[in-house]
């Protein structure tokens, strides 16, 4: 009879040592939340149909701000401004006015890049006459409308610790066909996770990318174009100040 009272008093103690170690396990579980919320995984929202269709407007990411080794085909949120990227830090990132573009790498870092119709041609020290890089993950619709307006952007070297970016939708996006190559720190981080809308939830991977050759049809347009940049540069005026 006597040992009832500290029996109880034993099994008091337990279950309040099971709620202090579950509210432990809570309050370490939220500030590892808080500490990557801040310091590793920021929310983007999708603005505009320039990664359609693929991305589109109201949709929720969380980009990786942790490094900035990026690889071909992450799709990535960058500074708008490089200006504001090269002053941001931590605490800075998301001043008023500041406006990020979610892109897709293309480009590397000392590699060339040359567009043709819809087509994308890198060269870089392993392929150095160039290939083409084929995307699936462009829609039809906009590879025939870049093969019939005849697109062109001259080839172009991808400076170092730049990154050149571009949007899905090609026809409608403003990047660094545009704007040139984005440097390392002006790219904000790279997608992890598309958690909004749920039942879009889905996490980022990368592309499976094939190349081809540059087939001689694509080779007689691009010297084609190459002569007509030439002599466009060659009957530019000069003016002397």
């Amino acid at each position: 009879m006597n040992d009832q009272p500290s029996v109880i008093e034993e099994n008091n103690k337990k279950e309040l040592n099971i709620w202090v170690f579950l509210g432990s396990c809570v309050w370490i579980f939220l500030i590892i939340m808080v500490v990557l919320r801040i310091f590793v995984f920021q929310q983007v929202s999708v603005v505009g149909a320039s990664m359609e269709p693929n991305y589109f407007t109201g949709q929720l990411l969380f980009v990786n701000q942790i490094g900035n080794d990026f690889e071909r085909g992450q799709v990535v949120a960058a500074y708008d401004n490089d200006t504001v990227a090269a002053d941001a830090n931590y605490f800075t990132r998301f001043s008023a006015g500041t406006r990020f573009l979610l892109k897709r790498v293309i480009g590397l870092p000392g590699e060339e890049i040359e567009l043709i119709g819809s087509k994308v041609i890198i060269y870089n020290d392993e392929f150095p006459d160039g290939f083409i890089l084929n995307e699936d993950y462009i829609s039809e619709k906009t590879k025939l409308k870049q093969e019939s307006e005849d697109y062109y952007f001259p080839r172009t070297i991808i400076e170092k610790d730049h990154y050149f970016l571009m949007g899905d939708n090609r026809n409608n996006s403003t990047d660094s066909r545009r704007k040139g190559s984005f440097s390392d720190y002006a790219v904000l981080g790279y997608e992890t996770v598309r958690f909004w809308p749920a039942k879009e939830l889905k996490f980022f991977k990368l592309p499976e990318y094939t190349i081809s050759e540059i087939d001689e049809v694509t080779n007689e347009k691009l010297k084609q174009r190459e002569d007509k940049e030439s002599i466009n540069v060659n009957n530019s005026g000069s003016v002397f100040l």
